[in-house]
């Protein structure tokens, strides 16, 4: 294959597809477009929740088992109440009472302690139909009350260190051993496990939406090209090989170059994101670092098959419906997630490293997994099993391609098909 030429019929696809003004209102106007949506959207939410938070947070109690401990509350014109975190329980002595606050709207709830509650421990949680579907106090209110609980039912009764403990029984302290053998503190174990989890994710997301994005431009220039007869023309001083390495390379900066305008702001967001959670999470700077290099490797091996199969199609809506298999084998790896996240370095999980079709997303979930697990051979090798397939998938492809320019409005048979390939 002759470098000047690719070259040449690369800057004229690439030219081509970014000179349009659908190319650029899509490139530029879309993320101008969804920041300006997103922002309307949050300042939105952001002031609904201001408004909701300074309504009232008055929650009804009513002991009926008479087991409350009457201390924690205050008088307050005549009636007794007990604030805790930005909640206020008013106590009240009979559910009477306690109901009309609640219709008037004053309560957000009533919980009422049943007469049996020492044998049932049933609390009824009372609310009304004007009660907000979203209550901002409502997911705190309810442990606050089983402190309270515990502790009206111990007071007195044990010694003060055992009657805390009994209130709060451990405040956990999260640590994890660093690279160099010493533990690392203040580790969300939560947040971590969301974290690593949410990467791998994200990046297939991204992944499956550059194929998309790009694949689009590729079949639409082949459609094209085949109408045109242009190819046609083209192949008496071109061979496919080097068309089909022209168009991969020309298209395929043109799809990548509006995909990374798309995902610059959500990077950044990411990426503003992890330097805010990295004193309380590990995160996997491994993955994040090589998913490049994997997302180029894979669009250039996913992509030359694309345009081979695109030719083969009859029109544009035949050939978007031969492309997208190979979009769906590249997201393999997701459909089985839940078994690399418990076992990255098992079995499933190496053989999938080494198939060019999962290769990309596989390693990136085994680093952001376990980056232990994975040798940096196996990461090379990946890459290097990427770029073999990438080759073949042209030589093979680039026959294909020729076929089905060549015998237009028809698409040809198995039996030519593997004459070609062969």
């Amino acid at each position: 294959m002759r470098i000047q030429r690719i070259s040449a019929v690369a800057r004229f696809e690439f030219a081509s597809v970014v000179k349009r003004w659908s190319y650029l209102i899509a490139t530029f106007g879309l993320p101008v477009f969804l920041a300006l949506l997103s922002g309307t959207v949050i300042g939105a939410q952001t002031y609904f929740l201001t408004q909701r938070a300074a309504e009232s947070s008055e929650f009804g109690l009513v002991d009926e088992a008479d087991v409350i401990d009457l201390g924690v509350f205050e008088e307050r014109e005549g009636t007794r109440v007990w604030t805790a975190n930005a909640n206020e329980i008013v106590l009240y002595d009979t559910s009477d009472a306690a109901s009309r606050d609640l219709e008037s709207g004053r309560l957000r709830a009533v919980y009422v302690v049943e007469k049996d509650y020492l044998s049932s421990g049933e609390v009824r949680a009372i609310q009304s139909e004007k009660t907000p579907l979203l209550s901002m106090g409502g997911t705190t209110i309810e442990p606050l009350l089983r402190s309270l609980l515990r502790k009206s039912l111990v007071e007195g009764r044990l010694d003060h260190d055992v009657q805390e403990r009994v209130i709060s029984p451990a405040y956990f302290v999260r640590s994890r051993l660093g690279p160099d053998g010493e533990q690392v503190t203040g580790v969300d174990e939560a947040l971590d496990l969301l974290v690593r989890t949410t990467i791998p994710l994200f990046l297939g997301i991204l992944l499956l939406t550059a194929l998309l994005s790009a694949s689009g431009y590729l079949v639409q220039t082949v459609s094209t090209d085949k109408e045109s007869k242009i190819v046609e023309v083209l192949l008496s001083s071109v061979t496919p090989e080097e068309i089909l390495a022209g168009k991969l390379f020309g298209l395929g900066a043109a799809g990548l170059l509006q995909f990374a305008v798309w995902s610059s702001m959500v990077v950044f967001v990411a990426l503003t994101a992890s330097a805010a959670l990295a004193a309380v999470v590990s995160i996997p700077w491994q993955a994040l670092a090589v998913a490049p290099v994997l997302f180029i490797l894979g669009y250039l091996f996913l992509g030359s098959l694309m345009l081979a199969t695109a030719a083969l199609g009859a029109n544009a809506a035949e050939s978007q419906k031969l492309t997208m298999g190979w979009a769906m084998l590249a997201i393999l790896p997701l459909m089985v997630l839940v078994i690399l996240l418990d076992e990255p370095n098992g079995i499933l999980g190496q053989v999938m490293t080494w198939i060019p079709f999962t290769s990309p997303l596989t390693v990136i979930i085994r680093l952001a997994v376990d980056s232990s697990g994975i040798a940096w051979w196996e990461v090379i090798g990946s890459m290097a099993v990427l770029l073999v397939s990438t080759w073949v998938s042209i030589r093979i492809g680039a026959r294909l391609f020729r076929v089905g320019f060549l015998l237009t409005g028809s698409m040809p048979s198995l039996a030519e098909l593997w004459r070609q390939a062969r």
